[in-house]
């Protein structure tokens, strides 16, 4: 069930990316499409998805990593915000097409941040007990054989 949650979580992430292009570039062009209500309303259902999904990701997770008691969690939970924010600001709140393509560029480092962090290396707890620093062997050795 894990792995299908998870792999949900990832095709969300895509998805509300994707929802941002069209977005953005319709938004860039002035057309009167960027209105559209699949694109205004499509994004809060996948950024709903998106937290459901996450939540119980953390919940089942054996490795305890809970945002505001685990460092990677907690920017994991930044990271997301921020690019949230990045989107909101490129979308909405620029008004010029400047500050929009900041925004576009602000809102893709997040989420190549957030990225670089879900496939951290160094994921091992100090402390932990020994099987959950095996189940993070297990998880970077799989991980390695499908990449």
């Amino acid at each position: 069930m894990y792995t299908i949650v998870k792999h949900t979580h990832l095709t969300i992430i895509l998805l509300t990316f994707v929802f941002f292009l069209i977005s953005f570039v319709l938004t860039m062009k002035k057309s009167d499409a960027a209105n559209n209500k699949v694109l205004k309303i499509g994004p809060h259902i996948l950024y709903t998805l998106f937290i459901l999904t996450a939540a119980y990701m953390v919940v089942v997770n054996p490795l305890n990593l809970y945002p505001f008691v685990n460092g990677w969690a907690s920017s994991k939970l930044g990271g997301f915000v921020l690019y949230v924010l990045s989107v909101t600001f490129a979308l909405k709140w620029a008004k010029s097409n400047l500050w929009r393509f900041f925004g576009l560029i602000s809102a893709i480092f997040w989420l190549v941040m957030s990225a670089r962090l879900a496939y951290a290396d160094r994921l091992k707890l100090k402390g932990a007990p020994e099987d959950a620093n095996a189940y993070v062997d297990f998880v970077q050795q799989m991980t390695a054989a499908i990449c």
